[in-house]
């Protein structure tokens, strides 16, 4: 990132210098502003696949996608201590206080869309809980949330955080090569 800082810069310098019309603008160097400008190309699309820690931005969920997607989306979240009961889901899962009140999030991710699909697909998407089982007792009926690998219950009485939440995680990440 810090590449592409310095080739704004440097370009924002050449619009300054060449608009000034001074023999400054002459001593920049054209081929050095284009290969500057390669290289912000490339920087840039590298950072939208990945970032300095080795976070994905694309494909299968990630941890570090989950919470950079949330961070984004201006959602403040609060990891709790304990992981979320896996007795519905048995991904890999993380509890989050949303902002200041009483709502939770519950994140699970999967090895693969297969095993998500095979918990998930298991349960009754509107009262989450088994298929033909008797409902399940919550405090807040959790809304399910499902994207690739990723599996989310919201436990939420505020529908403009539940349509927030379920609105940042279902988008995805986008597939690669695309």
């Amino acid at each position: 990132m810090r590449n592409f800082t310095a080739v704004v810069r440097w370009s924002l310098v050449g619009t300054v210098l060449t608009g000034c019309g001074g023999k400054a603008a002459e001593q920049v160097d054209s081929a050095q502003m284009a290969s500057s400008a390669a290289s912000a190309q490339v920087v840039a699309t590298d950072s939208a696949l990945a970032t300095t820690d080795g976070c994905r931005k694309e494909g299968l969920w990630q941890w570090c996608s989950v919470e950079d997607r949330m961070e984004h989306a201006g959602v403040i979240l609060t990891r709790q201590d304990a992981a979320p009961s896996g007795d519905l889901l048995r991904g890999e899962g993380r509890g989050y206080k949303v902002g200041a009140g009483d709502d939770e999030l519950h994140i699970f991710v999967y090895p693969t869309v297969e095993a998500r699909q095979a918990d998930t697909g298991a349960l009754d998407s509107v009262t989450v809980s088994p298929k033909g089982a008797p409902r399940r007792s919550y405090k807040v009926v959790p809304l399910l949330v499902t994207s690739n690998n990723l599996a989310a219950l919201v436990f939420t009485l505020n529908e403009r955080t539940s349509e927030r939440l379920a609105n940042a995680l279902s988008a995805g990440l986008p597939q690669p090569g695309r």
